[in-house]
């Protein structure tokens, strides 16, 4: 099945599950009270929240039909209130103190909006102050890094084997040249001097040829010897052969990290996070010590915390130890708008998360339509609500994210000829070296062959 009838097949799954699960609940009357009411609804995200100048992305099309389903079913209108001092769920406001909080959640608190439709993680302080609903949504820390350069791997013949397989093959064709050596001294037969034979091993095994003068004539134990050296030559030649094509045509990509622990263990690395996010409050308040490091680093340099205003990717590409600690949601967005200007991909998303959080809606405090709201979603969640939104969000994953292990296993994306002078470079280094040896070696016979002449002329 080809990547286009999967992604089909993909899309008509995910049609389905929202299908038939909207279907039933049309049909099936829906016991929740109807609100019947005009809501005040907190937002930040186009197209609800209708910012001049910022695109759509695609957790503005979640919240988007998210509540048109709770405006449909639950009977009420509603109008957009955007947080006038931070475009994000905020955090509580230490220069006003007082139980202040910025952003949506601050609109919540002073009584501005009576829910947010802009989703997010729920955190005990945050329960403190509004009603959390039940989750709706799955989304990932992620970390963003600069779109790494595809290399090969043009030393590869070097890594062909590991070292205990290199001296294992070593052992053994020194072995198979002192059995050579034995059986001749024992027989009184053939070449009886070991470096001749080392020499002859050693110039079969690189493909030079090689012969023992009058020695496989007569002996059969060592023209059995011979052969096994020899078949245990072949298979290693053509195993190696195979290794070094499969390491040199494979792609290869260096990243910047791998990983959280990666960014913590590099001192070098600047790990931006957008102010007041739902990801800032996370490194703030974890306990887990690999992210109580990391925002360590972020508190001892506030310029790594980035205003949501920002274009992320640039900001991201200002310096080289950049990287961006952000929601996948949001990540795969703002990488999206990215290719679309440049037609090129500049970032990309680590495939290792940092951690998974569950989503949910946000409301006043003892809000009266909680309940209702959230005994609507339970039955929307019943109906593939959740399975719709990750679909969505995985069956619509940037075009930039690489996967290294399907790579590796893929015979499309290998190249397997023509080979060019870049991905055959690590051989012609190791042959402009192993020359210049040789060019040594000849002037130091030279020089010993002219002292060994003056000594003689003396």
């Amino acid at each position: 099945m080809t990547d286009t009838s999967k992604l089909v097949d993909g899309r008509r799954k995910m049609r389905t599950v929202l299908w038939i699960g909207f279907a039933i609940l049309s049909i099936v009357p829906c016991f929740c009270r109807k609100i019947n009411n005009h809501l005040r609804i907190a937002s930040y995200f186009n197209p609800l929240a209708n910012l001049s100048g910022v695109p759509v992305n695609k957790i503005g099309v979640i919240e988007y039909y998210l509540l048109d389903m709770l405006a449909q079913y639950l009977n009420f209108t509603y109008e957009i209130h955007v947080p006038s001092d931070v475009p994000q769920l905020g955090s509580p406001d230490q220069t006003k103190g007082n139980g202040s909080w910025t952003g949506v959640l601050g609109q919540l608190v002073r009584d501005e909006v009576d829910m947010s439709i802009s989703f997010g993680p729920s955190f005990y302080s945050r329960h403190l102050i509004v009603d959390v609903s039940v989750s709706i949504i799955l989304d990932d820390i992620s970390i963003v890094v600069p779109y790494p350069q595809q290399d090969t791997n043009a030393a590869g013949y070097l890594y062909a084997f590991d070292l205990a397989t290199w001296i294992t093959m070593i052992l053994s064709f020194s072995c198979g040249s002192l059995a050579i050596w034995v059986v001749a001294l024992v027989q009184k037969k053939g070449e009886q001097n070991l470096p001749t034979i080392l020499m002859f091993i050693t110039a079969v095994s690189l493909g030079q040829g090689g012969y023992l003068k009058q020695y496989s004539q007569y002996s059969s134990a060592s023209r059995l010897i011979q052969g096994a050296v020899l078949l245990a030559l072949l298979v290693v030649s053509y195993s190696f052969c195979g290794i070094v094509t499969s390491m040199i045509t494979s792609p290869r990509y260096e990243f910047v990290v791998r990983s959280i622990e990666d960014v913590v263990e590099n001192e070098n690395i600047r790990p931006l996070i957008i102010k007041e996010s739902s990801t800032h409050i996370e490194f703030e308040v974890s306990s887990n010590p690999i992210f109580q490091e990391a925002y360590k680093r972020i508190k001892a340099n506030p310029k790594l915390l980035i205003p949501s205003s920002s274009e992320f990717v640039d900001v991201l590409l200002s310096n080289p130890h950049n990287v961006l600690i952000m929601s996948n949601l949001l990540a795969d967005s703002e990488i999206e708008k990215d290719i679309k200007r440049h037609r090129v991909c500049r970032t990309t998303v680590l495939p290792k998360v940092v951690n998974d959080k569950t989503n949910s809606l946000f409301l006043q405090k003892d809000s009266p339509y909680t309940a209702t709201i959230n005994r609507l979603l339970l039955l929307l969640r019943q109906a593939g609500l959740s399975n719709y939104l990750d679909t969505t969000y995985d069956t619509f994953a940037s075009r930039c994210y690489i996967n290294e292990r399907k790579l590796r296993s893929s015979k499309r994306d290998r190249r397997t000829s023509p080979l060019t002078l870049y991905d055959l470079r690590g051989i012609f280094r190791t042959f402009a070296y192993l020359f210049l040896c040789c060019f040594i070696a000849f002037l130091c016979e030279l020089i010993v062959g002219k002292c060994q002449f003056l000594c003689r002329s003396v």
